[in-house]
């Protein structure tokens, strides 16, 4: 295991963006690039879950873990994460079911002023199953194949 690699973001949309473009950075320092897609995504999401729920900064960490990686993201709330249930075409609530379908491992701790959600990846995965791409008809999107 590798010393964790941190940055900390403010509570802003940017943040986001800016937590997946960091955290592409360290995959490719550690040589991770197959591992990108899937770490990418999970921690745009966790993230992105931190800044609209908690409201807070969030600190990411990245740490590499033999031929994986482990992130973890802390924020100021300690509401712990819970499953939401949307219909199919919201644009929310699907967070955890990445985490279950991405992640090798995943979970979260309280801490002494909030909590943090961790994941890890250890091998690659393939980010958009069959059934996915097969349900964008449902949203409209028939045809994107061929622009």
């Amino acid at each position: 295991m590798t010393s964790p690699a941190t940055i900390d973001l403010p509570p802003q949309a940017v943040s986001a963006r800016q937590a997946r473009r960091w955290v592409t950075e360290r995959m490719s320092a550690y040589g991770l690039e197959p591992l990108c897609d899937a770490v990418e995504l999970l921690t745009a999401e966790v993230v992105t879950n931190a800044l609209l729920h908690a409201g807070t900064s969030v600190s990411l960490r990245v740490r590499r873990q033999g031929a994986g990686v482990q992130v973890e993201v802390m924020d100021g709330s300690s509401v712990p994460p819970h499953r939401q249930h949307f219909s199919r075409t919201a644009t929310t609530g699907r967070g955890i079911g990445l985490l279950d379908d991405l992640a090798d491992e995943w979970g979260w701790r309280p801490e002494e002023d909030g909590k943090t959600v961790w994941f890890r990846v250890l091998r690659p995965r393939q980010t958009w199953s069959v059934a996915d791409l097969e349900g964008l008809g449902d949203l409209g999107l028939e045809g994107l194949e061929d622009a």
